[in-house]
């Protein structure tokens, strides 16, 4: 009886190829995402410095015209905490659009007040505007929900007492 070995074929040369392609299918992946994130995600505090063309404000007769269609209610405030422990307010609320025309773009104002009534944080937010999903305008009779995060709160806020007062606009 006579023992014959026969050599095995490698699978290393497979399993190397395999693992290459995973690794580039996962790179292009994570590029595209991350390049997809970049074009949707709006930028904190970087709203206050959008520059929106043809943004009405108080003593524009476009804004005192329509500022009477435009209504904010249920404004509402409520603490966060991010993963770092910082405070955060989450603002929301409702925007009606009771005119005729598409809002494109609303600039809010919100005022944050101590415990003891005083004024303690000031912003500028827009939630509304081009390219801020669901990046279309308002149409007419439309409501739509919006929050606005305000960081590095102080620890005497009191979220009983905000203000959002409704401070440019531009409509279609």
């Amino acid at each position: 009886m006579e023992f014959t070995s026969e050599t095995e074929k490698s699978v290393r040369p497979v399993t190397i190829v395999i693992a290459l392609v995973v690794i580039v299918v996962m790179a292009v992946a994570v590029f595209f995402l991350v390049r997809h994130q970049k074009e949707i995600q709006p930028t904190g505090d970087k709203t206050a410095n959008v520059y929106i063309p043809g943004l009405a404000h108080a003593g524009d007769p476009n804004f005192e015209y329509y500022k009477k269609y435009v209504q904010i209610e249920n404004p509402r405030a409520t603490l966060g905490l991010t993963f770092s422990q910082a405070r955060v307010a989450m603002i929301s609320g409702i925007i009606a659009n009771e005119g005729d025309r598409k809002l494109a773009a609303v600039e809010l104002k919100v005022t944050l007040f101590d415990v003891y009534g005083k004024p303690d944080k000031e912003v500028v937010r827009y939630p509304i505007r081009p390219g801020l999903p669901p990046n279309r305008p308002m149409e007419p009779l439309e409501r739509r929900t919006f929050t606005i995060a305000v960081e590095s709160i102080e620890q005497l806020w009191n979220p009983n007492k905000v203000q959002v007062e409704l401070t440019g606009l531009k409509y279609e």
